[in-house]
């Protein structure tokens, strides 16, 4: 009987709502759909979700979803679509729950539809792991001009997070709506996220939220994207509170909010078992924490202690913001998530007189582009450590042996995180003073063996450094230096040597390849190493952010002494041109000075995240880059030579 009321109920629902605003209904197939046959955004989609609605009603502590997908199949790469995934969250105790499952495919000829519905024999209930669950099947005959569609509802009880609604498909999505009602003894917080969605409001009826987006692009891989989920058009919701009833005598009901602030969090955290193990370590387990002793200053002692944690203890690759075990166990073990050894950098340093408290980020790729100034723990996905030294701010995590002392990995480069104190917990800056880039320095000149030959050095700083670095450790020394400066046997020579401080560096010496004299015009390239060989932005449009992960200035200098018996006939023009709000600057000059030249070149990023709506100023920027580098000196034998 509760069963058919609450179907009723979102059957009311999803009427009241299509009705007010004109929603897609089940098998109504409109005569736009049936003759769209491109999208005008994205000419080259091979299908497109004509529209996607969700439709949420509570009943208690349950949340209702009845769910409606409808897609149209463009070119035949696209029938691919035909096949169909939920992923739902069972657990032990059927949390997440799915029924009342509808699908049918519509094929046209002419006028007349032919439609085909799914029977239950064709839905398959497959477990997978951890607790998770899929219902698959498959759409029979699938081919262009196809339009399938299907619903279903879901049960689920897990309502302290609810499932993120993204607005946006892997194909392009003309329509897509989500709908809430909220009752009044369940209070949320909102966490929205994307460029469209920030600049929508909510409408409201009859105690209904109700978003709608529209012409949405697709999400697919583009150069400088890694982390595409941060930059979703999506909505979150956390319980920030509900009614609860009183046990005393004479009953009552009160309202009851989680965490108001972020000292309550950290306060909540704190008085956690695991937690409070490093930050409160028993005498007998912080007598067995390094000691600093010989180093004078605080930075130096830092350092130390630092380097210490990074080689005693192995990362086990698990990530997140909460330790997998205690103090004790991790000194025993000696291996642990990044939380466990951040955490234990957290109190060897207080040990040796290091301020410092935990830190947790939402890293690049966690879906979280801007962090809500509420507390919301699930904002959150890795803990690293921020200690303050002579007025400096440092962010640390030890768990990652190819970065030294206060740098963080690229992923972990965003604008915020959360500051768990004693008191005056909150959100701060993160912030990564370096500089990073590659300076070259060439000459290019007549060798003993009367060849034109050059000879450069390569200087790699901070993060340019370290990504060098992290790639000779995968490759191995040789096949390093092949990779990336002897793809083509242009190199004779190549040596490399390292430093870390007072930064990291990474120098490397080239000797090239020998060029014969003798003939009538020689095409000289003045920089044998470059950051990129080819524009790296093909794509006609740019739907996410450009990420280029790091700021950085380049500068290239080559000096080419002419050979006797030729002089100068060409070389590149001048050039200076910067991406507009002073994003990149790029200059290239060339400097006749009598019996040399002087080539120079430099590119400097200054911001390091680019809207999309720079992507063709950048992408103009970027084959100005690449071609221009690459342009040869054109050398020529002299008249007097010559004749």
């Amino acid at each position: 009987m509760e069963r058919k009321l609450i179907a009723n109920l979102i059957f009311l629902l999803v009427i009241s709502l299509q009705t007010n605003a004109q929603d897609m209904k089940y098998g109504k197939i409109t005569k736009a759909e049936k003759e769209l046959t491109f999208v005008a955004f994205e000419p080259d989609a091979d299908a497109v979700v004509l529209e996607e609605n969700s439709f949420n009603i509570f009943n208690g502590g349950v949340l209702h979803n009845h769910y409606h997908k409808r897609v149209k199949i463009l070119k035949e790469s696209g029938v691919e679509n035909g096949n169909v995934r939920i992923r739902y969250f069972s657990g032990n105790n059927g949390i997440q729950n799915i029924n009342k499952i509808s699908a049918q495919l519509v094929n046209f000829d002419g006028d007349n539809e032919e439609v085909t519905k799914l029977s239950k024999a064709d839905f398959f209930y497959v477990d997978g792991e951890n607790g998770w669950k899929e219902v698959r099947f498959t759409f029979p005959d699938v081919r262009p001009g196809s339009i399938l569609e299907f619903e279903y509802n879901m049960q689920d009880k897990g309502i302290t997070f609810l499932d993120s609604w993204i607005f946006q498909n892997h194909i392009p999505t003309l329509k897509s709506t989500y709908s809430i009602s909220i009752p009044s003894y369940l209070n949320y917080r909102l966490m929205s996220q994307g460029e469209q969605i920030l600049k929508t409001t909510a409408k409201q009826y009859d105690g209904v939220y109700k978003w709608t987006l529209n012409d949405l692009h697709s999400i697919k891989e583009e150069p400088f994207m890694t982390n595409y989920q941060d930059y979703l058009e999506k909505l979150d919701f956390q319980l920030a509170g509900y009614v609860s009833s009183s046990s005393a005598l004479g009953g009552g009901r009160s309202f009851k909010e989680t965490y108001t602030n972020w000292q309550e969090l950290s306060d909540f955290i704190f008085e956690s078992e695991r937690f409070g193990s490093y930050l409160k370590p028993s005498k007998s387990l912080s007598g067995l924490f390094y000691n600093a002793t010989e180093n004078s200053d605080k930075l130096s002692k830092a350092k130390a202690v630092y380097s210490y944690v990074q080689n005693s203890i192995k990362f086990n690759n698990w990530q997140g913001y909460y330790p997998t075990q205690d103090l004790k166990s991790l000194l025993e073990k000696k291996q642990g998530s990044r939380a466990d050894i951040n955490l234990l950098l957290l109190a060897q340093l207080r040990a040796n007189g290091i301020s410092a408290v935990p830190f947790m980020i939402s890293s690049k790729g966690n879906g979280r582009s801007h962090l809500l100034d509420s507390p919301f723990l699930d904002q959150f996905n890795q803990l690293v450590v921020l200690t303050e030294i002579e007025g400096k701010e440092y962010f640390l995590d030890a768990s990652n042996e190819n970065y030294p002392f206060g740098y963080l990995p690229l992923y972990f480069h965003v604008s915020q995180g959360y500051a768990l104190r004693d008191k005056n917990s909150g959100l701060v800056p993160v912030t990564q003073q370096h500089r990073s880039g590659i300076n070259q320095v060439g000459n290019i000149k007549v060798n003993e063996s009367g060849k034109l030959q050059s000879q450069i050095h390569l200087r790699f700083s901070e993060y340019d450094a370290i990504s060098q670095a992290i790639s000779k450790v995968k490759l191995g020394d040789d096949d390093f230096k092949k990779e990336v400066f002897n793809k083509t046997g242009e190199f004779f020579e190549v040596k490399i040597t390292e430093k870390y401080e007072p930064k990291r560096i990474m120098d490397i010496s080239v000797l090239g390849q020998e060029l014969e004299l003798g003939q009538d015009l020689l095409m000289v390239s003045p920089f044998n190493y470059v950051r990129w060989s080819e524009n790296p932005l093909k794509a006609d449009y740019r739907t996410f952010p450009i990420d280029m992960l790091y700021v950085f200035n380049d500068m290239y200098s080559t000096v080419i002494e002419i050979p006797d018996g030729y002089e100068l006939d060409d070389f590149p023009e001048p050039i200076e041109v910067m991406v507009p709000g002073n994003i990149a600057a790029f200059s290239y000059k060339v400097e006749p000075m009598g019996g040399t030249i002087k080539v120079s070149s430099s590119i400097n990023f200054k911001h390091s995240l680019i809207p999309a709506g720079f992507y063709p100023e950048l992408k103009y920027f970027f084959g100005l880059i690449t071609s221009k580098l690459q342009e040869p000196i054109i050398l020529k034998k002299s008249a007097v030579v010559a004749d």
